[in-house]
């Protein structure tokens, strides 16, 4: 198995450059490890001394032989330094050091220098999974943004797998540019997934047997939602508490997917299995194809997930709403999506958009008016609990199926 274990497991701290790019470059580290990806008309180059990131890069992203308009730098075995990114957004390069975790690469990196560079070029950055339903010829793009832990991945992953006229788009970030219609452009080739999905769509299981892994767990007493903490106590360890169910180690298997929610694996889109049935009525999975995979659609919903026990299962959003809770970006900080210590704590992320090393909140407000403008429907679900009934997956499932529908 194929299970590369990074130190550390999730994004650096990140601050602005005073020098420490350059002094660190002059040490002459050598870069045999050298790629460029087009990242949604974005050319960001990558140099570093970590075959692993780069494994992942070239996995990840569509690749090309121009010239890059912007430089990522990963750099291990810096003496005099903790795990940390420096950028330099005038000069459009980052340098991540002491850090091969891919996600620093990934988002903070290469997506926030792309969309440093893609504003000049009419691109407005969304952190969201973004699915594609094929309308009279036309795909269109079903967003859904929320913070770690309140569903995204699940529900945009359902959407995927049981309705026939979906196609594969993304998963975690999309660059919307505005033509006659809002279009939002795929940014990855193959999905840097969360593997806690394969909790609640157990088919995934064995599909990421076969992939690129990174930090899934492989030992019992490594399980990152162990705790004494209820707050930070995660569901899966809550229920082997209290015997309701048995851990997979207990069970004999090797690694988990889920004990710790930011293990990660790199996921071919095609390989994004869906359900069929057969002209005998059996119902069978299979994977999506080449042909069920999309790097462009219109944009007609945004879905924004909560996870509270005040807010109504599902109502529409009117413009004001939009922007006061996407400025606000209030969320519950899971284990996984940040230091340990801050696990059960409220955090705020405005448009729930960490990745920008710089976010500007005009330029943010200004873009998501314009989409209410152009007609976007959004709406807001809750997936926690309501007047004391807690609201399954499935609940919301339908709901934005009966909304996309419509």
């Amino acid at each position: 198995m194929d299970n590369y274990f990074t130190q550390p497991d999730r994004r650096p701290p990140k601050s602005v450059d005073k020098g420490e790019i350059d002094e660190i470059l002059k040490r002459n580290f050598k870069f045999p490890f050298k790629a460029t990806a087009d990242i949604a008309g974005a050319k960001i180059g990558l140099q570093t001394n970590s075959e692993h990131v780069f494994k992942f890069w070239k996995l990840n992203w569509f690749l090309t032989k121009k010239p890059a308009e912007g430089m990522i730098y990963v750099v291990k075995g810096v003496e005099g330094y903790d795990p940390h990114l420096f950028y330099d957004l005038k000069g459009k390069r980052i340098l991540i050091v002491n850090s091969e975790y891919y996600g620093a690469a990934k988002s903070a990196g290469a997506l926030g220098l792309a969309g440093s560079i893609l504003e000049k070029k009419g691109g407005y950055p969304i952190h969201g999974a973004c699915v594609s339903v094929e309308k009279n010829g036309i795909n269109e793009g079903v967003i859904i943004i929320a913070p770690t832990g309140t569903g995204k991945t699940t529900q945009s992953h359902e959407l995927t797998y049981r309705l026939k006229s979906s196609k594969v788009h993304s998963d975690d970030y999309v660059f919307v540019f505005f033509d006659k219609n809002p279009v939002a452009k795929a940014t990855e080739k193959q999905l840097y997934m969360r593997t806690d999905i394969s909790k609640e769509h157990p088919t995934f299981r064995h599909l990421f047997d076969k992939l690129p892994l990174e930090n899934v767990v492989n030992d019992k007493s490594k399980c990152a939602e162990a705790s004494d903490d209820e707050r930070k106590m995660g569901n899966c360890y809550r229920d082997v508490r209290s015997g309701k169910i048995k851990c997979v180690f207990d069970e004999g298997k090797k690694i988990c997917y889920w004990s710790y929610g930011n293990s990660r694996v790199m996921f071919p889109r095609e390989m994004f299995p869906m359900q069929v049935r057969d002209k005998k009525g059996y119902l069978h999975e299979i994977p999506k194809g080449k042909k069920n995979v999309v790097n462009e659609a219109v944009v007609k919903y945004i879905i924004l997930l909560t996870r509270d026990s005040e807010t109504p299962p599902a109502r529409r959003l009117e413009k004001n709403e939009v922007i006061e809770i996407l400025e606000q970006g209030r969320f519950l900080i899971r284990p996984g999506a940040g230091p340990p210590e801050k696990w059960g704590t409220m955090g705020n992320e405005p448009f729930y958009n960490p990745y920008p090393p710089e976010l500007d909140h005009d330029t943010q407000r200004k873009f998501f008016k314009k989409l209410c403008d152009a007609g976007v429907l959004f709406y807001l679900m809750n997936t926690g609990s309501y007047e004391k009934r807690d609201i399954t997956a499935h609940q919301t499932h339908t709901y934005i199926r009966a909304i996309i529908e419509d």
